[in-house]
């Protein structure tokens, strides 16, 4: 974790992550019959596109910011499965439910919970993602 104050990631000066859906340039070439896969982190994304899925995305965040969901609305559909795998944490509960929520109005919705409390998507074995995929 970065000291007090300090972001955790280095971006680029005047990067609006708010603005951007990390991987989706790659996600949307994928089968639309696959269902989209989101997440929080850079590293939850990069982790599940290793182990096979490689529709997923990554909102930079725990929460689905506007411009995020319109980029999303943009690339999905009614007949769309979306699947939200947040971290198991109170911030993550909390934007997975309202990120549910919002992308419902366009979309097939599915939340992955994980059971043990602070879990991540990037810190599953390529077992544990091979049954949740399965």
């Amino acid at each position: 974790e970065p000291p007090e104050g300090t972001q955790k990631y280095k971006l680029p000066k005047g990067f609006a992550k708010s603005q951007e859906v990390f991987n989706l340039d790659r996600a949307i070439k994928e089968p639309p019959e696959n269902p989209l896969v989101i997440v929080e982190g850079f590293f939850d994304c990069m982790k599940l596109w290793q182990h096979g899925v490689k529709k997923v995305v990554a909102l930079m965040g725990s929460t689905l910011c506007p411009a995020q969901e319109e980029l999303l609305r943009q690339h999905t559909t009614s007949d769309s499965h979306v699947i939200l795998m947040f971290d198991e944490n109170e911030a993550g509960r909390t934007g997975r439910e309202e990120a549910a929520a919002r992308l419902s109005r366009f979309a097939f919705v599915r939340t992955h919970v994980f059971e043990q409390e602070d879990m991540e998507p990037e810190h599953l074995t390529a077992e544990q993602i091979a049954v949740i995929f399965a």
